[in-house]
């Protein structure tokens, strides 16, 4: 049977809208059996429609009838098409239509060609996205989602910002090892040493970890050094815990401490793989199995709403609640105190969210002796640094370094 990408494309982002799956995680799986050119091309697709996905809801219960009222797959199939339409070359839009109805057939639902077809050539009668669009909808996020955001940092600051966070095919971030080289087609990231961005296809590499160069960042703020006692509060999958690893040649006492039992012994494996070998515990971060000032430094890239990886992402921003940043900003003030304490007077924390929300980042840190960590790019806010796609081409990253006094 010949291979029909738009029907490939239109159930999966039906696993990702309906069932709740990630687009980073699904992609991969859902396309690996397909030629390079056409993987591609369902990617496109897939994130295409989920960076759209409001305006193109808003123009198909304009044009139709409400989404609840189309079958499913049909309704995937036409979100497709819908953001082709909106964001393609207006004369390749027949062609567009003509596949999305050999695709709904494909799917099994030959009846509703004709209703799709309908749909479709009527969004490119009546020129659907056209027009001026209130933020919320330009950007694809919720309408308080966007008020917060503004609220924040100011609406230019939050427009500039989702511009970069909804921008399509985002390079693939990767750190160079020690010892390492840069890869062939990749380009360095000004001011994060050891990072770049790949533009080619990445090849498997002991001497590459594949890390945004936001994180990056984080390893390079903590500055683990040979003879430390080092914790990585939240270390599963594991990147930073390497990163650690590898700035202290394998030097420091690294402990890396989740509360994911399968998450722990996937990180365990990977990095084992790799050479690194640091102690893992699993327990809750809020109540860490440590005793009072046990380590010189501690990394605490904290649980979030994941609002800075949106360019990989781009799901999550439909999927937040308005109360999402002030539920997890009660569990990152219980870890960051848990930090703390077992911090060594003297010693160092490195707190991280990869969250550009004021109540997950300012606000935490606030009554601690805080500052931006020096040497790197980005933008102070508050007492830390922030990273963002239209500020460091990056992911979205808060960065802040406490160091806690000497008695």
């Amino acid at each position: 049977m010949t291979t029909n990408t738009r029907a490939i494309a239109a159930r999966t982002l039906l696993r990702i809208t309906d069932e709740g799956a990630f687009s980073n995680v699904l992609l991969p799986h859902a396309t690996a059996h397909l030629a390079p050119v056409d993987a591609g091309f369902v990617y496109h697709l897939v994130t295409q429609a989920l960076r759209r996905i409001r305006e193109v809801d808003e123009v198909i219960e304009d044009v139709a009838r409400p989404l609840a009222e189309i079958d499913a797959d049909v309704r995937a199939v036409l979100q497709i098409a819908v953001a082709e339409i909106i964001a393609g070359d207006r004369s390749e839009v027949h062609a567009t239509v003509n596949e999305a109805v050999e695709a709904v057939k494909h799917l099994g639902s030959p009846r509703a060609a004709g209703f799709v077809n309908a749909v479709l050539r009527r969004v490119v009668r009546e020129g659907a996205g056209a027009g001026d669009r209130d933020p919320a909808t330009e950007y694809a996020v919720p309408d308080w989602l966007f008020a917060r955001l503004a609220t924040d940092h100011g609406d230019a600051e939050a427009r500039a910002m989702l511009t970069g966070l909804r921008a399509a095919g985002p390079p693939t971030g990767v750190r160079v090892r020690p010892d390492g080289a840069a890869p062939d087609k990749s380009r360095a990231v000004d001011g994060i040493a050891g990072a770049y961005h790949l533009t080619g296809r990445i090849r498997t590499s002991r001497a590459l970890a594949v890390a945004d160069p936001a994180s990056t960042a984080v390893g390079l703020a903590v500055g683990a050094r040979s003879g430390e006692a080092i914790l990585d509060m939240a270390a599963a999958p594991g990147g930073k815990t390497l990163h650690l690893w590898d700035q202290s040649g394998g030097g420091a006492r690294i402990v890396a401490l989740d509360r994911h039992a399968r998450r722990l012994r996937s990180a365990r494996r990977r990095l084992a793989a790799v050479g690194a070998h640091p102690h893992w515990i699993q327990g809750d971060a809020r109540r860490a199995p440590i005793s009072d000032s046990a380590f010189d430094a501690v990394l605490l890239d904290a649980p979030c709403t994941g609002m800075g990886t949106l360019r990989r992402r781009p799901e999550i921003a439909m999927r937040l609640e308005p109360s999402a940043p002030e539920r997890l900003a009660g569990q990152q003030h219980a870890m960051l105190a848990e930090a703390w304490r077992v911090v060594r007077p003297g010693g160092r924390i490195i707190y991280s969210v990869c969250t550009v929300f004021a109540a997950e980042t300012i606000d935490v840190i606030a009554g601690y002796p805080a500052q931006p960590p020096p040497g790197l790019p980005g933008k102070r806010w508050g007492n830390g640094l922030l990273l963002a796609p239209n500020l460091t081409d990056t992911d979205g990253m808060f960065i802040s370094l406490i160091r806690r006094p000497q008695r």
